[in-house]
């Protein structure tokens, strides 16, 4: 789990801790059970696996995550001066590594020195690489990685490679490598003391060491000496306060003297090799994913055409991932003239989020809130600015509504007609939501109404409501947010109830800037994993423990007898159904506003809309100048209005006749290369669906990244898919979802929305892509 610390804090832990270990005053072994020791003890992701192995001879240590390609091998050499370091000091730069570059991270135990001096450590690196041309790896796909002595083992590697006729590894990834065995750049002396891990004590250690005390003689040892034309793409990372940094320096210039293909990060303020640090320092963890992200795209066969449907939080954060990977073409389709999904068409009085905003943000991104419930102003800033910090705007297509998308079975692409044009893309990636389309009830009459009449997600900002008489039908989500915020304007408010939500207080409270600031860069995690824990303690009251739930009912008669006084008021609002069975709504002003003497609650059923107002199943006509809807949006049809056909033709609407389903709310048998984000049965009932949306995410670009890597179509198995959904249906029969009528439900009563487990659950389920579930082409 990765862990972001000031880079204060790590510069001093790495001062304090790390390089009194590589002191040359320290005993040889006792500086290697240091090293070791320390590196057991840096994060790892989440599923990192590391296994015993061996290459060439020698130990090793294979380092995978999940989605690793074990056919794109990353041979990575460690650093350590030649005397220290080993598998297990590099597991977590390892893991990092592999999770980024997407490939498996083969840690090599070569020999150190004084033991074995030059050329033992070459030989042994010469020998790992030819043991993966020998198990079949293709030379292309490999990618030779290394840090410190083993960026300059690596370079090394690479010329003896090509003096003897075999073929180079298809990327190459420098951290901070040494090359200068003769210690002669001016940076040595210029950084000593700024760099806060590596001193020149251990560089004349490890020279003495590795050289037996002579000097570097060998070509193989004077790289940057050497001729260095023809060699694999070289992707080089550096920190500008170290002392190797000339190294790379030179090694850059060189290379592209050569009219050789390079890539430099030199990170202003950083010391040698700090993406070890990658488990806890965010700029180390940055320059490994880009480092990895170029390693792969090296690989890779192909580039992915990919087109993703809708610019909300799905479509945002599916487009940011894929930049990450640089493996793929991304178009982000978006019919409106802006991004930002719901948090763009919702703009109602009152509008804001019922999660707070420490869970309802990107893991990535903690973003910039003005309350605890951000309001719905900050959360469309923010999907803004997250795009334009990731340099997603140029991909996005505003204004571009897509109408049909079909795939094409002989050319393995989807064949999409949007307003602005055709285009193909070889994955489809539909991040249109579940709340995006309003419903509005056919209600007799209303066409003669004479007044303003819309819905709240399709707000009139041009009506002004001060004064007038306002009937409002439905009290959803929506509808608890704007009654309140226009009730204290209007001259009076009807609310038609169809049903009573249960309503619990809303902890809400104003974030200052000072200590938003503090709140937020210190405290985000720590307030993320608070409330992540609250919400899944109401998903298990919603399915498999039902009597948490009583909780949510107590706070709610609570509040209702503390805001409404009027005994037959509180009866009008109170639930029929048990708790949990509809959304359970956040609010600390909708019992207020419903006691206003200008707001009334109707229960009876609304029969017509004449040109006066609202006339309710009794007969009594409720004057209106204005009607609101309040009624939520259509939520079974998940990809409309598009169309989307499949392979033999195959129309997605109509495989969804009997109710939508997909495997793990994902993939669609018979729709190859189709990713769906906030898809069947990915709703929370309790919880954040950005955590959900970011898990469907990963589990999509991993997908996506099988495509880039040889594969011509992924489509889940009918079998998977239907094992999946019958453990789905099968688990929400025992929820409080079946026990009324909502939005959960299909008329046919199937729960199509809703996920009957905790985030937690889904993540561990979506965290990886078993390829046995799929059927590849």
């Amino acid at each position: 789990m990765r862990l972001t610390l000031p880079c204060a804090a790590v510069r001093a832990a790495t001062r304090l801790l790390v390089a009194p270990a590589l002191s040359p005053r320290l005993p040889i072994p006792v500086s290697r059970a240091l090293v070791d020791l320390q590196g057991r003890l840096l994060p790892v992701p989440r599923g990192t696996r590391s296994t015993p192995s061996s290459l060439g001879g020698r130990p090793s240590v294979r380092v995978s995550v999940p989605g690793s390609r074990d056919d794109r091998p990353v041979l990575f050499l460690h650093g350590g001066g030649y005397v220290v370091g080993s598998p297990a000091s590099h597991r977590s730069l390892g893991a990092w590594l592999a999770e980024a570059s997407g490939g498996t991270v083969h840690l090599l135990d070569y020999r150190l020195a004084p033991e074995h001096p030059h050329p033992a450590a070459l030989d042994d690196a010469e020998r790992a690489y030819r043991a993966l041309l020998d198990a079949g790896h293709q030379s292309q796909r490999i990618a030779l990685a290394g840090d410190s002595a083993g960026g300059g083992l690596a370079v090394a590697l690479l010329l003896r490679l090509r003096a003897t006729g075999l073929p180079l590894p298809g990327s190459v990834g420098l951290i901070s490598p040494w090359l200068d065995l003769d210690l002669t750049d001016p940076a040595i002396a210029r950084n000593t003391g700024r760099d806060a891990m590596l001193g020149p004590g251990l560089l004349r250690e490890g020279k003495r060491s590795y050289l037996r005390g002579g000097e570097a003689v060998d070509p193989e040892l004077r790289p940057l000496e050497a001729d260095l034309s023809g060699l694999p793409p070289l992707h080089v990372v550096a920190g500008a306060d170290e002392v190797l940094v000339g190294d790379a320096d030179r090694l850059v210039e060189r290379v592209r003297a050569a009219g050789g293909t390079v890539t430099y990060t030199r990170a202003e303020g950083m010391w040698h090799d700090h993406v070890l640090e990658a488990g806890l320092l965010g700029r180390a963890h940055a320059d490994l994913r880009e480092l990895g992200a170029a390693l792969r795209r090296d690989v890779a066969d192909r580039r992915v055409r990919v087109a993703v449907v809708g610019a909300g939080f799905g479509g945002i954060g599916m487009g940011v991932a894929l930049r990450e990977d640089d493996l793929a073409d991304v178009t982000v389709l978006e019919k409106a003239p802006q991004v930002g999904g719901v948090w763009r068409d919702n703009t109602y009085p009152g509008a804001a989020c019922d999660v707070p905003s420490n869970l309802y943000s990107y893991s990535f991104a903690p973003g910039d809130w003005s309350r605890r419930f951000a309001p719905q102003p900050d959360i469309l800033r923010y999907l803004q600015s997250v795009a334009a910090d990731h340099d997603l705007e140029r991909d996005i297509k505003l204004g571009t509504e897509v109408t049909d998308a079909r795939w094409d079975d002989d050319a393995a692409v989807w064949r999409i007609r949007t307003s602005g044009g055709d285009l193909e893309a070889e994955a489809l990636v539909a991040a249109c939501g579940q709340l995006s389309q309003p419903a509005t009830p056919d209600l007799p009459g209303i066409e003669r109404f004479p007044g303003p009449v819309f819905h709240s997600a399709r707000w009139d900002d041009s009506v002004d409501l001060r004064g007038k008489r306002v009937a409002v039908v439905g009290t959803g989500a929506s509808a608890i947010q704007f009654v309140p915020a226009i009730a204290p304007d209007a001259a009076q408010v009807t609310v038609f109830q169809r049903s009573a939500p249960y309503v619990i207080p809303k902890l809400d409270r104003p974030y200052g800037p000072r200590a938003f600031s503090l709140r937020f860069r210190g405290w985000s995690r720590a307030a993320r994993t608070f409330w992540a824990g609250f919400f899944e303690f109401g998903a298990l009251g919603f399915t498999a423990i039902r009597p948490f739930a009583s909780t949510f009912g107590l706070l709610h008669r609570a509040q209702l007898r503390l805001q409404v006084p009027d005994a037959e008021l509180r009866d009008r609002v109170a639930p029929d159904y048990p708790v949990g069975c509809k959304r359970v709504l956040i609010s600390s002003d909708w019992f207020r506003a419903l006691a206003r003497p200008n707001v009334d609650v109707v229960t009876e059923k609304i029969s017509e809309v004449t040109e006066e107002g609202v006339v309710a199943a009794d007969g009594t006509l409720y004057p209106a100048d204005v009607v609101i809807f309040g009624t939520g949006f259509r939520t079974q049809d998940f990809l409309a209005p598009m169309r989307v056909v499949g392979r033999e033709g195959r129309e997605l609407s109509e495989e969804w006749r009997e109710g939508a389903r997909a495997h793990l709310g994902i993939t669609v048998p018979g729709f190859p290369n189709l990713f769906l984000l906030y898809g069947p049965n990915t709703n929370v009932g309790s919880g954040s669906i950005v955590h959900m949306l970011e898990c469907q995410i990963r589990y999509a670009r991993e997908g996506i990244r099988r495509l880039a890597t040889g594969t011509r179509s992924l489509e889940v198995r009918p079998g998977a898919a239907t094992a999946y959904d019958t453990e789905m249906q099968s688990r929400l029969t025992d929820s409080v979802w079946t026990e009324c009528v909502s939005w959960y439900r299909t008329d046919s009563g199937r729960i199509t929305n809703n996920w009957p487990g905790t985030m937690l659950e889904y993540r561990r389920r979506t965290s990886t892509l078993d390829e046995g579930e799929y059927l590849t082409a």
